[in-house]
């Protein structure tokens, strides 16, 4: 159960069906780039909401030290286990 699953959609529900779906059988989801530009932060907390799985947030990030920062900082709430 150690692999991430890639939940690759810029739809809700069918992200959360999909974890539905999988939860028993992976280690942990992958959210990223393109579905949290489509929902951002409450999105994400959608998704992964009753869920105890780890978060591997894939956001892409590669900037200015102090950009990267005020980001990842705007990213704790949400408690992602990989970024």
């Amino acid at each position: 159960r150690a692999r991430f699953v890639a939940v690759d959609t810029p739809d809700v529900a069918a992200a959360r069906a999909l974890l539905a779906a999988v939860a028993p059988y992976v280690g942990g989801v992958k959210l990223g780039l393109e579905f949290f530009c489509a929902h951002g932060t409450a999105g994400i907390a959608a998704v992964m909401a009753g869920q105890a799985l780890p978060l591997f947030l894939d956001l892409k990030l590669h900037d200015i030290p102090n950009t990267v920062a005020g980001a990842v900082k705007s990213l704790a709430p949400l408690a992602p286990s990989i970024l």
